[in-house]
């Protein structure tokens, strides 16, 4: 108990921090935009190029894909017809769906793991994370052009073709693979490493990653606030920090036989709270906005005490 207290405390007191932060205004809309840039750009790319600089690619499971990415499909699948049964519009289910399954990985999901794992259980997270953008919003988006476009097939392809690369623009993703990428040269060429002053360097940024990831996702959610629709909001939630953990967990212990650490982090991110990037899809395609904002308040809240139980439940 006493580690699951030593993980929870200081992960949500840092958001917690984060959120007062942005209710006082201390940090306005602006300049969170510009502690978000910072994050996003600089720390959060030192950190993961530094863990996956120290991985070879035949220490990667791809198991741990197919149980994260299989049970979170079928979740989504699943989902968008509960959506139609509860009255939601079209759009509106597409967000329903997004918001129980798409986690907070980089926010809060990468200090989460890394202090309760150190490095090594950053490993199998980022290889997560770097299909996770892809998959479910290249998919969200898909679904939402097809409700507001109504079969406009030539923009609809134009649209989708575009997103996959605009995602691997994404700061966090080209780290993943250039730090996997310089493991395999160093590995190749004998004397070859990282100048000792880059990697103080790199360190020193990475170190301030975790923190200002978390007051980062708590100013977030000072700025973003509550609104209508909570009851679906509610119903999203429970699916995200519920189901899809214990769908992710009996695929990857029953069907695959993951590590046991793999298992814990890809359960761990499973439940961790939906991702801002709900919040910004429903803006995009003005769909379900109270909806996606009310989930990603309403699971950060409450992945406080799931993960806490998730937590004892693995045994860390």
């Amino acid at each position: 108990m006493s580690a699951i207290v030593d993980i929870i405390v200081p992960v949500f007191g840092m958001v917690l921090v984060g959120w007062a932060i942005g209710r006082t205004r201390l940090l306005t809309a602006e300049g969170l935009r510009g502690l978000t840039n910072v994050t996003f750009y600089t720390l959060f790319p030192a950190l993961l190029f530094r863990s996956m600089a120290k991985v070879r690619l035949e220490s990667l499971d791809l198991e741990i894909l197919l149980v994260f990415f299989g049970a979170g499909l079928l979740l989504f699948f699943l989902m968008v017809p509960l959506g139609r049964v509860l009255g939601m519009r079209p759009p509106d289910r597409t967000v329903f769906a997004l918001a129980g399954t798409f986690s907070n990985g980089v926010g809060i999901g990468i200090p989460f793991v890394s202090y309760a794992f150190g490095e090594a259980g950053l490993v199998p997270l980022l290889m997560i994370i770097a299909l996770n953008s892809l998959i479910l919003l290249t998919l969200s988006s898909f679904l939402l052009e097809i409700a507001a476009q109504g079969g406009a097939r030539r923009r609809l392809l134009g649209k989708l073709g575009s997103a996959a690369p605009r995602m691997l623009k994404h700061p966090v993703i080209p780290s993943i693979f250039a730090g996997l990428a310089w493991s395999e040269v160093t590995a190749f060429v004998p004397g070859l490493a990282t100048p000792v002053v880059v990697d103080r360097v790199l360190q020193a940024l990475a170190t301030a990653a975790p923190p200002c990831g978390l007051i980062m996702a708590g100013a977030s959610l000072a700025h973003v606030g509550l609104k209508e629709h909570w009851q679906p909001a509610a119903i999203a939630t429970f699916f995200k920090l519920a189901i899809l953990p214990l769908m992710v967990w009996t695929a990857g212990r029953y069907l695959f036989t993951l590590d046991p650490l793999w298992l814990a982090v890809a359960t761990l991110n499973a439940a961790m709270p939906a991702g801002a990037n709900v919040y910004l899809v429903a803006q995009l395609y003005r769909a379900g906005v109270g909806l996606a904002t009310n989930a990603v308040v309403i699971s950060t809240a409450a992945s406080v005490f799931s993960l806490s139980a998730i937590l004892l439940l693995l045994g860390v």
